[in-house]
């Protein structure tokens, strides 16, 4: 048996760690043929929910303003389960106060898998909220909230490109329709998920719904043609892995699109201001490097944090990476201020 790869910042608890989750990862093909139900996406979770979290879920309607751009003659727009988490009592949110800030995030998984009510993302979303709690109650603020969509995954025929947008679009908009104000909203997205928030961003800017005011991305993949991507051993997901998701995702639109590839959108000067957090040991880091730059050679404000020898993913493992914290703390400053 071969020694686990290993950086000179890692302990040989976290190379160990790190080498079962890159076997794991390595195995992964995506599959094709058979998606959930909107039913089956909307159930709320009965178990594995922290306590002081609290989940429900709402269904967003079609949006009647969808942009032209992603338009479908074979995909229609359909219902988004929409998942709200809070630490403050349950409530409907029907009386939303537009002092609420809201994170709105899109979840990763490669555009094929993932659900924003899996126990991964219950345990990130409560330590998000930790982390907002921190900053809203010194400022007696509003408890925050997480509005995390389940857009449909490229796993059959009629859920491919563009139906995640779609959904995702559809979601904002209920959102702004419930009485959430944009520039309390905060897009935020973890790899596939950070580049469907750039790309929505862009849609909302192409429509008549308000801009949010903040956007937060984590290692976004967002460069589907994969021409600036380098092949980093040590990373945790290989690139043919981020590969073979993406074809799939896409079907037979082009990856050098700006509705697919976030990266290429011509960002303007108005752009939200934008934070976008990865590792150097991460196999689409020059995304996070090519997005901020695109944002401030437009007039933009963005910020790149870049944490040393963290993988693909690290957000979601603070008991290997304790950076994941810092992230986290990073939103919640940059959220609130």
């Amino acid at each position: 048996m071969s020694s686990p790869l290993t950086r000179l910042t890692w302990t040989p608890a976290q190379a160990a760690a790190l080498h079962g989750i890159r076997t794991a990862m390595g195995a992964f093909k995506p599959t094709f043929g058979q998606a959930q139900s909107l039913a089956e996406r909307a159930q709320v979770p009965s178990e594995g929910i922290p306590e002081g979290i609290h989940i429900s879920c709402e269904l967003a309607l079609p949006s009647s303003q969808i942009p032209a751009s992603i338009h479908s003659t074979s995909i229609q727009p359909d219902q988004v389960p929409i998942f709200f988490y809070t630490d403050a009592p349950s409530e409907s949110f029907a009386d939303a106060k537009k002092d609420v800030k809201v994170i709105f995030h899109v979840h990763g998984g490669g555009n094929v898998s993932g659900h924003p009510a899996e126990q991964r993302f219950i345990s990130f979303f409560s330590r998000i909220l930790c982390a907002l709690g921190k900053k809203f109650g010194a400022q007696g603020s509003p408890a925050p909230i997480i509005a995390a969509p389940s857009y449909r995954l490229a796993t059959v025929a009629d859920n491919l490109f563009p139906a995640a947008l779609q959904d995702l679009f559809s979601a904002y908009h209920h959102l702004i329709l419930k009485g959430f104000t944009a520039e309390n909203i905060t897009i935020a997205g973890d790899s596939a998920g950070g580049n469907l928030a750039l790309v929505l961003t862009y849609i909302i800017s192409q429509s008549t719904l308000p801009r949010p005011g903040r956007i937060v991305l984590f290692s976004p993949d967002a460069d589907l043609t994969y021409a600036s991507s380098t092949s980093v051993p040590h990373d945790i997901i290989p690139l043919s892995s981020y590969q073979a998701c993406s074809s799939q995702y896409l079907g037979n639109f082009p990856a050098n699109d700006p509705l697919a590839s976030g990266i290429l959108i011509p960002f303007t000067a108005s752009w939200p201001k934008t934070l976008v957090m990865t590792g150097t040991a991460d196999n689409v880091a020059e995304s996070s490097r090519r997005i901020v730059s695109g944002i401030q050679d437009a007039g933009g404000i963005a910020e790149l944090v870049e944490y040393a020898d963290l993988t693909h993913g690290w957000w979601m493992f603070p008991h290997i990476f304790p950076q994941s914290d810092d992230g986290l703390e990073r939103l919640a400053v940059f959220v609130y201020n």
